[in-house]
């Protein structure tokens, strides 16, 4: 792992130690390593002679008085550099950028941001922390972010699949890249290596988190995955399950193209969820019009479908029928799972991910717009695939190519457990985009694997979110800081029990519970526990 305890704090050089042992180690710092406020503006521009094999830094700045939102920022150098640039497919240029912001006061922990999407830019390595949280950056972290080796024109620009190198810059070499150029850049910045080193993501994120510990196990010491898409290649196939249930109902524009936003109506969707509700709020032991246990819930739409003709009171058969497929997850003829099921859970982001708002064509929900199933995953990539005209028989074995570089579900994680490495995975139970039933099956290939649920959780401890959607959004409480859960477990040995949580709608306090323990209603303590 990046832990120097056994080396001390390390020769000081240019930068001052300010905080030593007197502290101790905990959640917060217990050492700091402080740049002198006179000598700051020439120590970040030394850091532009910085030598290291096929990269190039393209800039140093300091800032002193610099907002993220409305958060201040502490001073702080911001470094940007390329790696590995290279002219690809097309003639296209590649290289997998960076930026690094080295706090002038910092707490001797390195933080990598995992990205979202399909990356394809640099987004202000700021420290992107878990919901309601300030960025890590304000608590002393050197952070970096990185584009992942591409340049796209926004987050979900694909066509970087169409270079194999760039593949696989983007599902794990990047990764690796830039953690070894930013610990090396740390030792020469401060004259010290990070005594520990993070990783908190979410998305592709939690994605690239998963692919740390899974490849890279001595990189970091604890990682953050938030409703990590670990089966990216077989999560198309649901992409195309999804458009092809919703195409089957919707009404159809003059050209004969499906208008997916106008395959339910609100009135239709809110209905759903009222019964959803009804069926399923009293599993946890309290009926208030929540469900606190989405997985348990077994939904049937047919006490709301028409008897005669459709009105705001009632939904259509089809309607009813294609809102259980959805659910029920992909599937060929013989009744295989192509894909996980999704939970019902009536704070789920259904309407942006399976439908859109689009009135006219094209649809502009998530599944329709996405390209990266033409250029990253098919193999050979088909910039002219039509989603709409998935085979179900054929074209899944197109996409199991991709798994190689993309995939982060393996139940092995014997280095990174060996190397004690610790991880927090937390995934909204409404989450329509990626299925928070994956990653539970994940969590229980390990159990199966490792023994017992104990044993597993002496490393990695999953937290489902009922009513939250994908990453945060839905009716469900979200806020919760896990980057001290996390600190604790790693640096001072204290495992994080069943956290609470808060925020949602109506607001309110929870405890998100340790996996396989549910949130039980205790009338006796008119409280929630976990049990």
């Amino acid at each position: 792992m990046t832990n120097n305890r056994a080396n001390g704090p390390g020769r000081m050089g240019r930068a001052t130690l300010v905080a030593g042992l007197i502290a101790g180690l905990g959640t917060m710092p217990g050492w700091a390593v402080e740049i002198a406020a006179d000598s700051a503006a020439g120590w970040c521009e030394s850091l532009s002679g910085f030598a290291y094999p096929d990269l190039r830094i393209d800039s140093t700045e300091l800032r002193l008085d610099e907002m993220s939102g409305e958060t201040s920022l502490p001073p702080h150098c911001v470094l940007t550099g390329y790696m590995e640039e290279r002219k690809g497919v097309d003639d296209v240029a590649f290289s997998t950028g960076f930026e690094l912001r080295l706090p002038l006061d910092w707490n001797e922990r390195f933080y990598f941001q995992g990205g979202g999407g399909t990356d394809g830019s640099i987004r202000p390595a700021v420290g992107t922390n878990t919901a309601g949280q300030p960025p890590a950056l304000t608590m002393g972290y050197a952070v970096v972010s990185t584009d992942a080796g591409h340049t796209g024109s926004d987050g979900r620009d694909a066509s970087f699949g169409l270079d194999p190198k760039a593949r696989i810059d983007w599902g794990y070499n990047s990764l690796d890249l830039v953690t070894g150029v930013s610990k090396s850049l740390l030792q020469s910045a401060y004259d010290m290596a990070p005594r520990y080193s993070y990783l908190v993501g979410a998305s592709n994120g939690g994605r690239q988190g998963l692919t740390a510990a899974q490849r890279f196990a001595n990189h970091f010491d604890g990682i953050i995955a938030g409703a990590p898409i670990i089966s990216q290649s077989r999560g198309h196939v649901a992409t195309a399950w999804d458009l092809a249930a919703m195409a089957e109902i919707a009404p159809r524009d003059a050209e004969g193209r499906p208008l997916l936003s106008e395959a339910y109506s609100q009135a239709d969707t809110d209905l759903i969820f009222a019964e959803m509700i009804a069926q399923c709020d009293g599993h946890d032991g309290l009926e208030d019009g929540i469900i606190d246990l989405p997985l348990r819930c077994q939904y049937d739409p047919s006490p709301i479908v028409c008897e005669g003709e459709k009105t705001d009171s009632c939904i259509t058969a089809v309607q009813a029928e294609a809102f259980v497929k959805v659910h029920e997850g992909a599937r060929n003829a013989a009744g295989e799972q192509l894909y996980a099921p999704f939970p019902y859970d009536p704070g789920s982001d259904f309407r942006r991910w399976k439908l859109g708002t689009a009135t006219e064509w094209p649809n502009n929900n998530p599944r329709a717009t996405n390209t990266s199933i033409r250029y990253v995953f098919m193999t050979p990539p088909d910039p002219d695939f039509d989603s709409f005209a998935f085979d179900f028989e054929t074209d899944p074995a197109t996409l199991e190519g991709s798994a190689e570089f993309s995939s982060a579900n393996s139940p092995n994680m014997d280095a990174f457990r060996f190397a004690g490495g610790k991880v927090i995975v937390y995934h909204g139970t409404g989450d329509q985009g990626v299925s928070a039933i994956d990653t539970v099956d994940w969590y229980d290939a390990m159990i199966e694997r490792y023994g017992s649920a104990e044993a597993v959780q002496d490393f990695a401890r999953l937290y489902l979110m009922p009513g939250v959607g994908h990453v945060s959004g839905g009716t469900g409480p979200e806020l919760f800081d896990g980057l001290d859960a996390l600190v604790a477990w790693v640096e001072d040995g204290v495992a994080p029990g069943h956290l609470p949580v808060s925020g949602g709608t109506p607001d309110r306090e929870r405890l998100l519970c340790v996996y396989p323990a549910e949130t039980r209603y205790d009338a006796a303590s008119a409280a929630f526990i976990c049990e």
